[in-house]
């Protein structure tokens, strides 16, 4: 029997990082509105930054599938992208072949060309593109520069960055500089990570909590609040108690599973 069907659960309980994406809790709404004012206003710059496994890119991902509907801005063009490994101009030619539709572009003076033309042809219909730009810290200085030279401009373009607050000095002050409002994306506290398991688990099914009230807390303790760490401790926990064919998964599991993930996993 598979471990979530031991827990009469419909289905596996954190599939990939999806689940994590949609659960709108305290933190999340805040910056999902923080995004909406940015986009509304038509400003041009604004940092998600947080630490690793918060969810800056589940959040970017959310406001890719599920663009805003603002009456200020009736038209929008929402893209995420990351800067991830990009080379020199490889930006400009990804969205240049993106927001046009055109076979992929090869060149990349004639992306330039291309975006200009686009978002001239955008001001005089009143469309604005929203880019949602992950992995900002990872970023070669080539790459980065291409992102300041679309922000240079004057195109109906909001820009959203994110950034893993350990890693900030690695962007560029100019970049920063830019920024018309930093949305903060802290861990969980505990009354987030509860809210969290408990819809999870109602997600696949299952109303009873799986977890007691001094495992949660272990969770939180042990996790630090960050969600990618709540769902791999989470997850270990169910598997070791179907194992052990317990009713209820109590702190001496949790902490057990806790030496099988990483020590930064670890309070």
């Amino acid at each position: 029997m598979s471990y979530w069907r031991y827990w009469q659960l419909i289905g596996v309980p954190f599939a990939g990082d999806s689940i994590q994406n949609l659960h709108r809790g305290a933190t999340v709404e805040e910056a999902l509105a923080r995004i909406e004012f940015l986009i509304s206003n038509r400003r041009s710059v604004g940092c998600l930054i947080g630490p690793s496994g918060v969810g800056k890119s589940s959040i970017l991902r959310h406001c890719a599938q599920n663009p805003p509907l603002i009456a200020e801005v009736p038209s929008l063009q929402v893209l995420r992208t990351s800067l991830l490994g990009m080379s020199e101009g490889e930006l400009l030619r990804d969205l240049g072949t993106r927001l046009t539709g055109s076979r992929k572009l090869q060149n990349t003076a004639t992306a330039w060309h291309v975006l200009c033309d686009y978002f001239q042809a955008a001001s005089r219909e009143d469309v604005q593109t929203v880019l949602l730009v992950d992995d900002t810290e990872s970023s070669t200085s080539a790459a980065e520069a291409d992102l300041n030279r679309l922000l240079s401009m004057a195109f109906p373009l909001t820009v959203v960055f994110s950034v893993e607050s350990q890693l900030s000095s690695a962007v560029s002050r100019i970049l920063f500089d830019r920024t018309e409002l930093q949305i903060e994306l802290p861990a969980w506290e505990l009354e987030q990570t509860e809210c969290f398991l408990k819809w999870a688990f109602e997600q696949q099914g299952r109303s009873e909590s799986i977890f007691t009230p001094q495992a949660i807390k272990r969770i939180q303790e042990l996790s630090r609040g960050v969600a990618r760490r709540i769902v791999q401790l989470v997850d270990l926990a169910l598997v070791a108690g179907a194992v052990a064919q317990v009713s209820i998964v109590d702190a001496d599991c949790v902490e057990q599973v806790a030496w099988e993930l990483p020590k930064t996993t670890a309070a």
